[in-house]
C-alpha cells in the first residue's frame, strides 16, 4: 500500500514538471543590453577627521583616524552628472606608511549612463596606499547600486584609479553597464527620494 501511494505521488510530481516544462533561462537575458565606457570622477569636499588611536607611541605623526568627507561629485564621459557625496573611510599610519581604506555613496538626482538618465546612487569601495610622502596610490570598485527613471533596473560595476587629497579627489574610471537586467541587490531604497 504504501508503495503504491509513493509511486502515486512521484506520477503526479513528474506530470506537473512535464506541465510546467523546463524554465527558460535565456529570457532574460535576450533583453539585457550591455554597454562600456569611460569617464573622469572629480569631487569637492570637507574632511572632518577624529582620532582613534595614537598608535602607542610617543610620535604626534603617528595615529589612526575615522575620515568623513561630504561635498559635490562631477562625472564626466561614459557617466555624466553632478552629485552629491558622502565618504566614510579610516587611515592608520602607525607603521611610517599610511593606508586607507573607505566607502563612498554619490547620490545623484539626474545622472546619464550611456545616454539614459534618471536618478541614481553610486558606490566605490577602495583603497589608498601612500609608500611615500606626497605619493598616493588609489584602487578602487564602483558600482551603482541603483537607478530611477531611465535608470531603473541599471546593472553597473567597474574600477577606479586615481589621486586623493584633503580637498577633492580626481579620478578615471571604467564601467560594464547592463540595462533590464532582472536582478535584487536590495539597494533600492537609497533611490526612493531621488528624483528624475
Amino acid at each position: 500500500m504504501q508503495t503504491r501511494t509513493a509511486l502515486r505521488a512521484v506520477a503526479i510530481a513528474l506530470t506537473g514538471l512535464a506541465t510546467i516544462g523546463p524554465l527558460d533561462a535565456s529570457a532574460d537575458e535576450v533583453k539585457v543590453e550591455e554597454f562600456y565606457g569611460t569617464g573622469l570622477r572629480a569631487t569637492s569636499v570637507v574632511r572632518v577627521s577624529e582620532q582613534i588611536s595614537d598608535c602607542g607611541d610617543t610620535d604626534p605623526a603617528t595615529n589612526i583616524v575615522a575620515q568623513t568627507s561630504t561635498g559635490t561629485v562631477t562625472y564626466t564621459g561614459f557617466m555624466e552628472g553632478t552629485g552629491e557625496v558622502l565618504n566614510k573611510g579610516v587611515s592608520d599610519n602607525c607603521g611610517g606608511q599610511t593606508h586607507t581604506s573607505y566607502r563612498l555613496i554619490d547620490t545623484f538626482e539626474s545622472l546619464m549612463v550611456a545616454g539614459r538618465t534618471g536618478g541614481a546612487a553610486v558606490e566605490i569601495v577602495g583603497r589608498l596606499n601612500s609608500p611615500a610622502p606626497g605619493v598616493t596610490l588609489n584602487e578602487s570598485r564602483i558600482r551603482i547600486l541603483c537607478g530611477t527613471g531611465e535608470l531603473k533596473g541599471v546593472h553597473a560595476e567597474g574600477t577606479v584609479v586615481g589621486t586623493a587629497t584633503a580637498t577633492g579627489a580626481f579620478s578615471a574610471f571604467q564601467l560594464w553597464a547592463h540595462f533590464r537586467h532582472n536582478h535584487d541587490v536590495g539597494f533600492d531604497f537609497l533611490c526612493r527620494d531621488l528624483d528624475q
